[in-house]
């Protein structure tokens, strides 16, 4: 009688480590098509993007820096007035979307076009200006951790140039100045203090739960701390 419980028992572990080993079988499987999947659509969007920016760079004309007789030149051809922070930011219109620039981080050869307005389907082409101005130098832009998107500028340290070229072809350059991490809920943070900063980039951590914040300030003396 014991002899056969304890075979009944056997039987009974045995199944039970099946269905275990096949339920991590699947996840492993599920692991790796997420991470394929994941890898391709960050491919994806690096593609398009640089699309985007050969299509704007064909548009924009040579940039010149902010304060420049160029700028003025731009701007009053366009019947504004170059040094009101109320100006609506010009916009160029590429397969139905309209961007306001690009950025660039020349010590890694990064360009990365940026839409006018964010949403989730947008993000998934360019990043996108997610609130402010660059003439109120409040400007924050999110964008997607892919490799060819915001992932590289994660990595990037205290004083690393940044750029952004509006469609006009004005250049406003900045640095880096501080690297924090915010909680997605933390959106007065994000916003209402990116006016202590004059660029704001923002990406998502590993994993989705935290925003990994990239604050910048102007290097051109035009900063908002000068007014």
């Amino acid at each position: 009688m014991n002899a056969r419980k304890s075979e009944k028992r056997t039987k009974i572990n045995r199944k039970g480590w099946k269905i275990w080993s096949f339920a991590g079988l699947l996840l492993l499987v599920a692991a790796l098509l997420l991470v394929l999947y994941n890898n391709w659509e960050s491919r994806l969007a690096g593609e398009r993007s640089a699309e985007v920016i050969a299509a704007l760079e064909e548009q924009i004309p040579e940039p010149a820096p902010a304060g420049s007789d160029a700028e003025e030149n731009r701007a009053s051809s366009g019947g504004e007035d170059a040094a009101s922070e109320n100006r609506e930011m010009p916009t160029i219109e590429i397969d139905g979307y309209r961007y306001i620039g690009y950025l660039e981080c020349p010590s890694i050869h990064l360009k990365l076009p940026v839409m006018e307005e964010w949403d989730y389907t947008r993000l998934k082409t360019a990043p996108c200006r997610y609130s402010g101005s660059v003439y109120k130098n409040d400007m924050v832009i999110a964008g997607h951790n892919y490799a060819r998107h915001f992932s590289p500028l994660r990595w990037q340290k205290i004083g690393t140039e940044i750029n952004f070229i509006d469609a006009e072809g004005i250049l406003y350059p900045y640095e880096i100045s501080d690297i924090e991490i915010l909680n997605p809920t933390s959106i007065r943070e994000m916003t209402q203090d990116s006016k202590d900063w004059d660029l704001t980039l923002f990406t998502c951590t590993i994993g989705g739960q935290s925003r990994y914040t990239i604050r910048c300030v102007r290097t051109d003396g035009r900063d908002n701390a000068e007014g």
